[in-house]
């Protein structure tokens, strides 16, 4: 498994940033690369709220609901004939949400793992994790404790606690990897990842050493607007329209599902795409995912035992 990973230097001195510009070139590329990312989430993940019309609704699944139509019968043809529903939503978003993207930017020689993020995360990632979970339970218990959100989920378990365990698992897995991995690659002016995070700690005070452990206040040397909040932030040229992109397309398909849950997707996608760019590797957001995921529904449970 180590050899998936491409090594990133990690420093407690600070080098330049890798150069990436803003070209008129690379703004037109770039957008049009988000318009078709865009249109393919609309197309292939929203579950759009029938509250918002049904016609639209109806319209949105189409291309969902072809594509479902295509494996059913690619499967039927192998003999597969007896898989659930879940099986096929999962082959479902290996396919779309993992293969064709990484076919996608392979295409434009951007496939390496490394490129989409897929590298060691680097010692922020653990600081991030620990308390990125304590900040998240509190959101927990005010989530599940919605109807909707704790009918939804208890009654995916129901059908099997261990194949609804195995679908998460790999829905959290390809999520994360095509909206903090293939996006915050395809996002950029040179639809890579940076060559490198630095982490560069002064110590110099306390609130800078409390920002500064976390990955913050970085050195802006001079620079102005949002520059100067980019450097401050520890990010790379080029990532942050990336990390608001992402952030929104992930809420975007979280359109359907309950309503508390959509409101924490879209800042929550926005900051797991810092958190993935800041400790170098879209596999930290992922745990950090399955962490919270794994207490949601840990806490859905509890609270069913204690309303039964």
């Amino acid at each position: 498994m180590n050899g998936m990973f491409a090594r990133s230097a990690e420093s407690h001195t600070l080098r330049p940033p890798s150069d990436v510009r803003w070209s008129l070139a690379a703004v037109v590329r770039v957008a049009f690369v988000m318009a078709i990312t865009t249109a393919y989430t609309l197309a292939f993940f929203t579950v759009w709220p029938r509250a918002w019309g049904v016609q639209l609704a109806s319209w949105v699944q189409k291309p969902k609901g072809a594509v479902f139509d295509l494996l059913e019968s690619a499967m039927a043809a192998v003999g597969l004939t007896d898989l659930s529903l879940t099986s096929v939503t999962g082959i479902y978003l290996v396919l779309l949400a993992c293969l064709i993207p990484w076919i996608a930017m392979a295409a434009f020689r951007r496939g390496r793992p490394g490129v989409l993020g897929w590298r060691r995360p680097n010692r922020l990632a653990w600081r991030i994790l620990l308390v990125g979970y304590i900040v998240a339970v509190p959101f927990l218990i005010w989530m599940v404790r919605s109807p909707v959100f704790a009918d939804q989920y208890t009654r995916l378990m129901q059908r099997g606690l261990a194949g609804f365990a195995a679908f998460y698992l790999v829905n959290i897995f390809v999520e994360h990897f095509l909206f903090q991995g293939v996006m915050l690659a395809a996002f950029r002016p040179d639809h890579r990842w940076p060559e490198r995070v630095e982490i560069y700690e002064d110590h110099a005070g306390f609130w800078r050493r409390i920002f500064q452990w976390f990955g913050l206040s970085q050195p802006t040397d001079g620079a102005c607007g949002g520059q100067r909040v980019t450097r401050w932030l520890g990010l790379a040229p080029g990532c942050v329209p990336a990390v608001i992109t992402s952030g929104m397309l992930f809420g975007l398909v979280h359109a359907g599902k309950d309503p508390r849950e959509f409101v924490l997707s879209v800042p929550g996608g926005m900051l797991l795409g810092f958190i993935a760019y800041r400790t170098n590797s879209w596999l930290t957001p992922f745990m950090l995912h399955l962490s919270t995921a794994g207490t949601a529904c840990a806490l859905m449970m509890l609270l069913q035992s204690v309303g039964s």
